[in-house]
């Protein structure tokens, strides 16, 4: 039985928004108009509109403090033949590694389940976010150099 916490992932939506915003900015501080570019970028995927989505953990202490984003966009893949979904960046507030390897995972597994009800077969990382991956994560080197994990879409029920 492991010793670490377990984490409650979720999407995040509009109203996360202001609470996002501020947790990035004290995490990553950006000049003004930076700042504003990533708010506007934030709100593209916390509206669900087809460009993404954003995974959340929130602290388990009841103050709503953000403990981890994984941001996801969805793209257009010819390789893979639709739309996959595209992790590039990872924010985590844990220090200890142990705690934002399992933050991760949990976020990974929401998305996961979150491709499928959607039909997006793949979810692709950037090669720096799962540097020396274990298996165990679900992913694989991609033949385009980034890591893959395949989702099997959920089955539709008519009625």
């Amino acid at each position: 039985m492991s010793s670490l916490p377990q984490y409650a992932p979720r999407l995040a939506q509009s109203h996360d928004a202001n609470r996002l915003d501020v947790w990035l900015a004290a995490l990553r501080p950006l000049p003004v108009p930076d700042a504003r570019a990533r708010r506007l970028a934030l709100e593209a995927l916390l509206a669900q509109g087809g460009q993404g989505a954003c995974v959340m953990i929130d602290s388990s202490d009841g103050t709503m403090t953000v403990q981890a984003l994984l941001p996801v966009t969805l793209v257009h893949s010819l390789l893979h033949a639709g739309r996959v979904a595209m992790v590039t960046e990872w924010w985590c507030a844990a220090a200890n590694p142990a705690s934002a390897s399992s933050q991760f995972d949990a976020c990974v597994a929401l998305l996961d389940d979150w491709c499928r009800a959607h039909g997006i077969r793949h979810v692709l990382a950037a090669p720096a976010l799962l540097s020396g991956s274990d298996p165990a994560t679900g992913f694989m080197r991609d033949t385009s150099g980034l890591w893959r994990r395949d989702c099997v879409p959920a089955a539709k029920s008519l009625g």
